[in-house]
């Protein structure tokens, strides 16, 4: 499936690799809508791509699925010439809030409303996001020969692969373990799932002054946002990549 001419919704996309995810499908003909609670920063990535090509859907709670309804119709609204060819779910955190406390010593350890909230957010929202993407791929007439009315593509994280952080890595194993059994549930209509487990990228949420942070072992550095937002077309336009989970970590195992 190619890109050029599509509309592709980007959830996350007013900062790290959901941002560049945003900037690689324009720069490759596509329209871009971003779904992401934070208006004034996704306002800023509409404003450099072109409020042409890049359209900000308000401030959206993936978590709540009016707000998520609401925008993919102001999306489809707003591109009325163009087709909806999938999303791109990067939204998460990696912490619950500060006013959500742990438990047991100096409450370091996950309590039930910390797991709660970053289950919530990262795995229920990116389903409900998904689960609504779909059924408007599902009306979509075939792009090509094999029938291909969409993609649905998760970020997951080797966190969640290799079981690191309760909350985090938990929920992100749930978006790994999503990935066969929606895409056999939407398969026979033509629409594509997959998830890329990115390892430590070179974005805002990692701590540059940290000297013992993981890197990759080869290249011996942090990814390239490029590099994740490359890998996203590769998969959309590779047809038999379906149902599969790709890491992209260097050879980095935490």
């Amino acid at each position: 499936m190619k890109v050029d001419g599509l509309t592709f919704i980007v959830t996350g996309g007013a900062s790290g690799l959901g941002k560049e995810v945003a900037r690689t499908l324009v720069s490759q003909g596509a329209f871009v809508s971003i779904f992401d609670i934070n208006v004034d920063s996704s306002r800023n990535i509409a404003s450099e791509l072109g409020e042409d090509r890049c359209f900000v859907a308000g401030s959206v709670n993936v978590t709540v699925e009016a707000d998520v309804a609401h925008a993919i119709a102001k999306t489809l609204e707003h591109f009325s010439s163009k087709k909806l060819g999938g999303v791109i779910i990067s939204s998460g955190i990696v912490t619950p809030p500060a006013t959500i406390t742990g438990y047991g010593p100096d409450q370091v350890l996950t309590s039930y409303a910390q797991f709660e909230h970053v289950i919530g957010v990262n795995l229920l929202g990116a389903y409900c996001v998904a689960q609504k993407v779909s059924e408007i791929l599902l009306k979509n007439n075939p792009f090509n020969k094999d029938g291909e009315r969409g993609i649905i593509i998760t970020v997951s994280s080797i966190l969640g692969l290799d079981g690191l952080f309760v909350g985090y890595g938990t929920s992100k194993a749930g978006l790994t373990g999503l990935t066969l059994p929606l895409a056999k549930e939407l398969s026979s209509f033509g629409i594509r799932v997959m998830s890329i487990a990115p390892g430590v990228f070179d974005t805002p949420i990692v701590d540059r002054s940290n000297k013992n942070a993981p890197i990759a072992l080869f290249p011996r550095r942090l990814g390239e946002p490029t590099e994740f937002a490359d890998l996203v077309l590769r998969v959309i336009d590779t047809p038999m990549l379906n149902g599969s989970v790709i890491r992209l970590d260097g050879a980095l195992h935490v």
